[in-house]
């Protein structure tokens, strides 16, 4: 799941700005002080992680309220520096990881080293390859590289080319548990990419053959003392694996000796077309890519050594794919519901094909509504018309209707009442013969009359798409923008509800643009509860499942202040701008002065 956002040189803000996603995210500001730029920063990763759309203006997402206007326009720019403004803006995304998020397949490197081993036997080369050497190789358990990784994180700096006058992927670093673990870097030629691995290096001396060798070291790689015994004893029964803190990585380039001359601190790719792969591209690494002077063999220790080096690469090549990938595939998902919500027109009939713009309108949700599972439909009417939820007095209901074609000499007959007098010569009514249609009404819990959505106050048609968006599928990021448009204040505060419900439900991630304090105040009541065990089931609320933000312009640039909130429901911080003390002011203030 995506748990965060970094942005510099974007739009509003020029100074690095970092957002940690919570299950619930909520940003608050005065009007024209960054809000948006959060937002619209999502809509241009997503563009450029799927579609590779550097120069963006429509949004997939964004529909009608979206519109990023190119990159020369996203980049951040103030009044005094029309001319001479940075170039590049940079945008992070980080990722928390689970065990099924990133499966490098490890037992890779145990196959391939065996194939090496195959292919120089086939040559009758064993005997200048050492033979206890390889076997031992071969027996080391590299069954992965790494540790079990928590989180990572794709950095992009996209920046102008002047010779093609578009933009272009200057650099891409990839980072696993908070550490750069490999970047490309792209050309403003837009051709090919230089690979450059961030690990750290370590200058060592090899005493048996008199002469220094690079290690190189990232927390993330497995080390030797992260075996079990049993493992260990695969490779040396009579060492003490427990103090021995070598990476695996570091064993596969030490076993040879000669190894480590051949690693290379670049390799240039130049079959992708700049530093972020796109979807379906592959990094594929030959023996004269790894070979120091460029040349696949010398001799057959050597041809044997630059080959396992570049089999051991295109496992790495993983490593800075999968991530890309992640991203790709998290915000395919992402979900934006924008600040004005259309209204379903009379008759209205969902496209025949689903598009993500509509979400941005809120037609998108009715769309959802219309074509889900009748269970979908009672559980959003639930939302809208329970006591204990939304009580707005209506729910959504779906009704169903057949469809009569007047042309039809039954249905002729049936207007003409003939049909039961000739009930023979039309051999039965049979009505599952005839087309339905369905229709999504809304009905007052005070009666059984029908109404559309044009028929209710705007407050529930505004509502609806907030709930669908919440209630439908799982593990999306979600944005919406104010949720509490055109409903009282009740209202506001119970809406908080259906979001906590949602991230415990559905697994939704929330990022809210809001100008609500009754929705606020609702998040702080759930979690004093908690902390006291009496907050309602499925309506728990925890410090850490919450993130508040708000934005606010300083010298020219939009900054983030965190607001934390503590156990009791308080506010650590205060709040800037006395945001929330207008209730205050305007009940005591007597308009006196001093």
């Amino acid at each position: 799941m995506i748990t965060g956002i970094t942005i510099e040189n974007f739009k509003g803000i020029r100074d690095r700005v970092k957002l940690d996603f919570r299950p619930i995210t909520l940003l608050f500001g005065a009007n024209s002080a960054g809000k948006s730029t959060i937002l619209h920063a999502l809509h241009y990763a997503r563009e450029v992680f799927e579609r590779h759309n550097l120069d963006a203006d429509q949004t997939i997402a964004g529909g009608k309220y979206i519109d990023l206007g190119g990159f020369q326009n996203l980049l951040h720019r103030t009044d005094n520096d029309q001319t001479d403004h940075p170039s590049t803006l940079k945008l992070r995304i980080d990722l928390e990881l689970t065990a099924r998020d990133l499966e490098i397949d490890g037992s890779e490197i145990d196959r391939m080293i065996q194939e090496t081993i195959t292919d120089f036997e086939r040559f009758g080369a064993t005997d200048e390859i050492d033979a206890d050497y390889a076997r031992e190789l071969a027996d080391i358990p590299f069954h992965t590289l790494t540790k079990p990784l928590k989180t990572a994180a794709v950095e992009l700096e996209i920046c102008w080319s002047d010779p093609d006058e578009v933009p272009y992927v200057l650099a891409n670093t990839i980072y696993f548990d908070g550490e750069p673990f490999v970047q490309l870097v792209g050309n403003e030629h837009r051709r090919g990419a230089s690979l450059r691995f961030e690990f750290e290096c370590i200058d060592k001396l090899d005493h048996s053959k008199d002469r220094k060798i690079s290690t190189f070291q990232h927390k993330s790689l497995k080390r030797l003392s992260d075996l079990t015994k049993e493992q260990w004893f695969q490779l040396s029964p009579n060492e003490d694996w427990k103090n021995d803190n070598r990476t695996l990585l570091e064993i596969l380039y030490e076993s040879s000796g000669e190894m480590l001359s051949y690693y290379p601190k670049q390799i240039e790719l130049e079959e992708i077309e700049d530093a972020l792969p796109q979807s379906g591209e592959n990094l594929f690494f030959t023996p004269a890519m790894i070979s120091p002077t460029g040349e696949p063999y010398h001799d057959a220790k050597h041809g044997f050594e630059i080959d396992l080096s570049m089999r051991i690469f295109n496992v790495l090549s993983q490593y800075i794919l999968e991530p890309c990938r992640l991203i790709r595939e998290q915000l395919k998902e992402f979900r934006y519901l924008g600040p004005l919500r259309d209204t379903p027109p009379r008759l209205f009939e969902p496209p025949r094909f689903p598009d993500p713009s509509r979400w941005a309108s809120g037609l998108g949700a009715w769309d959802t509504l219309q074509r889900g599972t009748d269970q979908f439909v009672i559980d959003v009417g639930d939302w809208l018309g329970s006591t204990d939820k939304l009580n707005a007095s209506c729910r959504v209901e779906r009704r169903t209707y057949i469809e009569l074609d007047y042309a039809d000499p039954m249905v002729r007959a049936l207007i003409s009442r003939r049909a039961f007098d000739d009930f023979d010569e039309f051999g039965g009514v049979n009505l599952s013969d005839f087309p339905t249609t369905s229709r999504i009404v809304i009905v007052p819990s005070n009666g059984d009359i029908e109404l559309q959505p044009h028929d209710v106050g705007i407050g529930i048609s505004q509502v609806v798409p907030v709930i669908v968006t919440a209630l439908d599928g799982s593990e999306r990021l979600l944005a919406i923008e104010q949720p509490e448009l055109h409903i009282h204040p009740r209202l506001q505060a119970e809406i908080a509800d259906l979001f906590i419900e949602a991230i415990h439900n559905n697994k939704h991630r929330f990022i809210i643009e809001t100008h609500s304090e009754h929705l606020i105040l609702r998040l702080l009541r759930r979690i004093r509860e908690t902390e006291v065990n009496k907050a309602p089931a499925n309506r728990t609320l925890r410090t850490d499942e919450l993130a508040i933000y708000y934005l606010k312009q300083e010298n020219g640039s939009s900054r983030a202040l965190e607001i934390e909130v503590d156990v009791k429901g308080e506010f650590i911080q205060p709040w800037p701008d006395d945001f929330f003390d207008i209730d205050f002011y305007e009940r005591f203030n007597t308009g006196e002065q001093g």
